[in-house]
């Protein structure tokens, strides 16, 4: 071999990747913008948007989900490292979850009893449960590109980490559409479609993200 040669393989190998979240955050705004854009395009935002932000319980809706999410790629983002699931600390999920049952509580006491089947069910519910997965095919999917760009050594956990940042992130551009104010309604069905989402991202990230 040349030394000219050598002295350019050796500069290709010295190259570096960027890190995981050099791709992800990039990625991850657009997946956002066209989830908003989807929502737009095909639902339309809800025709009161702007006012239903003057309601606390309303804007729990977009609170509780981006939280969810942020939480979600956090702990994705350090378990693309090596050393990532010595370092991680579930507890910070417990806040959004226990507000969020919290606020279920408080509005399923506070409810007459007999509106607390329309305010489960509501009107929208099909519709949630089909669009928060689908809202979130690109969202995950850019999380679990970006951690496989890593060295994670929890794929399990780190698809888990996935699911809950890309869910969470859908149900809020999701939010922008839904009518549905109640927390009866929100918690339990945006809860759900975004457990599914999860469990299918982590058994997707156990399989994808493994060395």
């Amino acid at each position: 071999m040349k030394t000219e040669d050598l002295i350019a393989a050796m500069a290709a190998d010295s190259r570096t990747e960027p890190p995981p979240g050099a791709l992800l955050w990039p990625m991850l705004a657009g997946a956002l913008a066209v989830a908003v854009l989807v929502v737009w395009a095909t639902l339309g935002f809800r025709p009161d948007l702007l006012q239903s932000l003057a309601d606390p319980i309303s804007v729990m809706r977009f609170v509780l989900t981006a939280a969810v999410g942020g939480l979600g790629v956090r702990l994705a983002l350090a378990l693309s490292r090596p050393e990532g699931r010595s370092l991680t600390r579930l507890w910070p999920l417990v806040v959004p979850l226990g507000a969020a049952l919290g606020l279920l509580l408080w509005t399923y006491l506070s409810t007459p009893a007999e509106g607390r089947q329309m305010a489960l069910v509501g009107k929208t519910m099909t519709t949630c449960l089909v669009m928060i997965p689908l809202l979130s095919v690109l969202p995950v999917a850019a999380i679990l590109f970006a951690l496989h760009r890593g060295a994670t050594t929890s794929p399990a956990l780190a698809g888990f980490a996935a699911g809950l940042g890309g869910s969470g992130l859908a149900a809020m551009a999701y939010a922008m559409h839904c009518i549905e104010d109640s927390p009866l309604f929100y918690v339990t069905w945006y809860g759900l479609a975004m457990t599914g989402v999860t469990v299918a991202a982590t058994l997707i990230g156990s399989r994808v993200l493994r060395w």
